[in-house]
């Protein structure tokens, strides 16, 4: 971009009506059109690498979610005990009477 002192007016030309407005604007700030060419290039660009990089984290959360349920349900607990403290000792069944008396 560069400098220039004037105010920034928005004349829209009436005389382009299917022309881009972006391109129009982009001549009244002093932009290139390849300017924003590019970088509406390298925005779409970017938008398409967060999309994968957002749907990569997704499905290794979803791993890593999957693998806990399952370590959990493979190493559950066998307590039969009503015993609230049974669990919270790491006592099960006759340990844990043993270790209330």
């Amino acid at each position: 971009m560069t400098a220039h002192p004037e105010s920034h007016t928005h004349e829209v030309s009436h005389t382009t009506l299917h022309a881009d407005p972006r391109l129009e604007l982009a001549k009244s700030l002093k932009f290139e059109p390849s300017e924003l060419v590019d970088f509406s290039n390298a925005d779409k660009s970017a938008g398409q690498m967060m999309g994968k990089l957002l749907g990569f984290l997704f499905c290794v959360l979803l791993f890593l979610m999957a693998g806990v349920n399952l370590w959990m349900l493979t190493h559950s607990s066998d307590i039969n005990d009503t015993d609230p403290q049974a669990f919270a000792y790491g006592n099960s069944g006759s340990h844990a009477a043993a270790a209330h008396h």
